[in-house]
């Protein structure tokens, strides 16, 4: 099976459109973790304001996480994810796995989550 491989320049303009519709919205572009899709939440890691930039080099969105930690709200394993909008509209969805997993969406300190722990994503947190 082929693929289109894509320009930095088109991944850039993509992901820029991405992070422009994370932006909008009254609130801050959040991250949701579920232990499955359509599960329990887990979880919600919030978003800086603007929620991340765009890697020169590669065109790839580098989220920026809040300075403040957010709480995890249920005990279990996290194995998917909504980014959702300042308008609380999910604009993407994708696997959660630990650090050194291929999921899109990186935890600190793995996928077993218990309530009232710190939840953190693996920085650089780089999608698209």
């Amino acid at each position: 099976m082929s693929h289109l491989d894509i320009s930095v320049l088109h991944r850039t303009r993509r992901n820029e459109a991405s992070l422009a519709l994370a932006n909008e919205g009254a609130g801050a572009s959040k991250i949701k973790l579920y232990d499955a899709a359509g599960g329990t939440l887990l979880g919600v890691r919030t978003l800086a304001d603007p929620c991340g930039a765009i890697v020169a080099a590669t065109g790839r969105i580098q989220l920026a996480q809040a300075t403040a930690d957010d709480l995890v709200v249920a005990s279990g394993n996290a194995s998917y994810a909504e980014w959702v909008n300042g308008a609380d509209v999910v604009i993407a969805t994708g696997a959660v796995t630990d650090a050194a997993g291929a999921g899109p969406f990186k935890l600190t300190g793995g996928t077993a989550l218990y309530a009232g722990g710190i939840l953190r994503l693996v920085e650089p947190a780089l999608l698209g």
